[in-house]
């Protein structure tokens, strides 16, 4: 992402003006109003992440973007994505997992690790991408269930197709529930009833249901959600005038900026 917005300096005189004797604390005064905005910018992308991401925005969503300071040589400061969710450059990258959302023409979605692993062992057609199907239970932020994917992936992951875990169900007499994974691939006569993809099924005595969890399907385009560039020149408008005020009051309340 590289947008940059400008900022209207015409207020500059006036800072000048404040500063008086000091005037050579005008370069701190100015990368400090900067970085403040930059902040407020960054606080502000929170905001509508949290607004318009259905189910709301996750804390790792929310840590998405970080503050690069400016400094008086640059009087640059950026709000960027950060690399990696950690420091120790652990995860998806956010680029990867979120970038799409904040440019225009962002093309199909990136193919996730779940589904360069099925594809991997033959489990879902390559090219293909997974959508959730109504049987997925999903959390509060529409998200699959983290449990339940792990059960799913060591079922499907052996090498005896269609093994069952087994539960016990609560209740009298405590019956026993076998749930088993099994995949439909496209064109396959022996499910061609079922849709393709990945389906769950539950066993209680003589009673066998499947559900679907997940659709094989093309992968997907995205539309852009956020225009950072929208949401920076607004903070930028409404917050930069104040912020270099109280930069100069800083600034004139001590020998040192």
């Amino acid at each position: 992402m590289s947008d940059f917005i400008s900022i209207d300096l015409r207020g500059l005189s006036t800072a000048q003006a404040a500063l008086g004797a000091q005037i050579g604390h005008l370069p701190f005064v100015l990368a400090r109003a900067l970085t403040v905005t930059a902040h407020a910018v960054n606080r502000e992308i929170r905001v509508e992440m949290g607004a318009k991401i259905a189910g709301g925005a996750t804390p790792y969503t929310l840590r998405a973007f970080e503050v690069q300071m400016a400094t008086r040589q640059t009087l640059r400061a950026e709000v960027r994505l950060r690399p990696t969710p950690d420091t120790a450059g652990r995860g998806t990258p956010y680029e990867r997992s979120l970038g799409h959302l904040f440019r225009p023409g962002s093309g199909a979605r990136q193919f996730k690790r779940i589904e360069k692993l099925l594809a991997f062992r033959g489990l879902m057609p390559a090219g293909m991408q997974l959508a959730p199907a109504p049987g997925l239970r999903l959390d509060a932020r529409g998200n699959p269930r983290p449990a339940d994917i792990h059960e799913m992936l060591g079922i499907l992951r052996s090498s005896i197709r269609n093994l069952r875990t087994f539960r016990a169900v609560s209740g009298r007499g405590k019956q026993q529930r076998a749930v088993g994974f099994f995949v439909v691939v496209p064109g396959s006569p022996a499910s061609k009833h079922l849709a393709p993809g990945i389906w769950r099924r539950d066993e209680t005595d003589n009673r066998s249901v499947v559900h679907p969890w997940f659709h094989f399907v093309s992968p997907p385009g995205y539309r852009q959600l956020f225009s950072l560039s929208a949401i920076a020149q607004r903070v930028v408008d409404t917050q930069f005038s104040a912020a270099l005020d109280q930069s100069v009051a800083r600034a004139l309340a001590s020998p040192r900026p």
